[in-house]
């Protein structure tokens, strides 16, 4: 084959635009995210995680398994009338 041949049938050089601009900013953003996180992650040390001591913030009445139930009668005012049924 020449080499007009080869440039008439070679494909079309790939271009840069906006997209490979994102992707070169999301990739140093990423870069300087995992420098950040190792440097907070370095300060710790070989120390270990203490929970803190977190105080009841409800009265003990509010943990009982089974409240009392609510004072008053049925929702209506008594029993349900009787639902008719087909035989």
């Amino acid at each position: 084959m020449s080499t007009t041949a080869k440039k008439r049938y070679s494909p079309p050089k790939a271009r840069n635009d906006a997209y490979t601009g994102l992707l070169a900013i999301s990739l140093l953003a990423l870069i300087i995210s995992c420098v950040l996180l190792y440097l907070d992650y370095a300060q710790y040390g070989t120390q270990k995680p203490q929970m803190p001591r977190v105080e009841r913030s409800l009265p003990p009445a509010a943990f009982e398994p089974n409240p009392p139930a609510p004072m008053g009668g049925a929702p209506m005012g008594g029993n349900p009338p009787p639902m008719n049924v087909p035989n």
